[in-house]
């Protein structure tokens, strides 16, 4: 039984299929396909570059698809979940079974390979989902970057700005983000950070990656960048506690899967969201994903074909498939 899992957010967009035992046929890695920040001709353009590619890469299998899962950021707003529909049909095996959900849920299935739970997503955005016994699901954050997402990618670059400006003015403590950023930018002084900031694309694409310097700095023990991940764990653990209130789950322990490019070093934020959830006196225990969420996805599909899900599955989907960095290195021919 095949099933073509999509992941779908707003930096990278992941395809794979795979079987009930984990091995995989097909894999591409792309770039962003969040709707909400793309135009309709863009995002039609990614999916249609996606199934097109990952059909060519084993078109057999390709046709004998019994269900592709699609969990795309964004598709719960606007018309955007019947676009993603239209789009798949037109390049799927017309017996395919189709299925598009938030991509918190190819997340959370990452973790608790289909148990129900929370899902703590912090990449360029943030959002926080759980699902029930009842598969019900539960939202909360995750409302846009202007006025929300906080504890995401894009809020912990923020951070990392208004520290180095803070510190340049004498407005706050001096700051290893510093040198971090003049780095980056590949500039002389501070100030020239504006431009670089402004003057291109969108800044949201280009604030977010700068998280990386907030964990890399607090792990070297910078105060300014320590505040920076304390302050993200404690916005990320009000989320946290107001989609467990609404689940209802009372006494019973909840595992929470840490998701998203901000946790590539979970070990620093697991201790303080313990101690948070401690504190309010909550039955919850943190993890990171055993898989990737593109494997989330294919167990989503499993699920909803009623299909076993075998008990290496992990082990073998793991061992075959590849990072987006070993996919560059592939098309590079490295």
């Amino acid at each position: 039984m095949y099933v073509l899992g999509i992941d779908g957010g707003g930096t990278t967009t992941s395809a794979v299929i795979a079987d009930e035992n984990g091995n995989i046929y097909s894999q591409l890695i792309v770039g962003r396909s969040n709707p909400t920040a793309m135009t309709k001709q863009e995002f039609e353009k990614v999916i249609q570059d996606v199934l097109l590619n990952i059909q060519s890469q084993n078109p057999n299998v390709f046709n004998e698809l019994s269900c592709c899962y699609a969990g795309m950021a964004g598709v719960g707003e606007g018309n955007y979940e019947g676009m993603l529909q239209h789009a798949l049909q037109r390049y799927l095996p017309s017996k395919t079974e189709i299925l598009i959900a938030n991509d918190a849920v190819n997340a959370l299935y990452s973790g608790t390979l289909g148990s129900e739970g929370i899902v703590q997503i912090a990449g360029t955005g943030a959002i926080t989902v759980g699902i029930n016994e009842q598969h019900e699901l539960f939202r909360t954050a995750g409302w846009g970057y202007i006025f929300d997402d906080e504890g995401s990618g894009y809020d912990l670059g923020i951070g990392v700005i208004k520290a180095v400006f803070k510190a340049f003015d004498g407005r706050g403590l001096a700051t290893s983000l510093t040198n971090r950023l003049i780095s980056h930018f590949n500039v002389s002084s501070v100030p020239d950070i504006i431009e670089k900031v402004y003057g291109g694309e969108h800044p949201r694409s280009i604030i977010a990656p700068l998280s990386v310097y907030a964990v890399e700095e607090a792990l070297n023990n910078d105060v300014m960048a320590q505040l920076i991940i304390q302050k993200a764990c404690e916005d990320l653990f009000i989320s946290i506690k107001a989609c467990h209130s609404k689940m209802k789950l009372k006494d019973k322990e909840t595992m929470v899967v840490l998701s998203g490019g901000v946790f590539l070093e979970a070990d620093l934020f697991i201790p303080k969201l313990e101690k948070l959830a401690k504190i309010s006196q909550l039955n919850i225990s943190f993890m990171k994903p055993l898989i990737p969420p593109a494997g989330g996805a294919i167990i989503a599909g499993l699920i909803s074909l009623k299909a076993p899900i075998s008990s290496v599955f992990v082990r073998k989907f793991n061992e075959q498939y590849k990072s987006s960095h070993q996919m560059k290195k592939v098309r590079q021919g490295g």
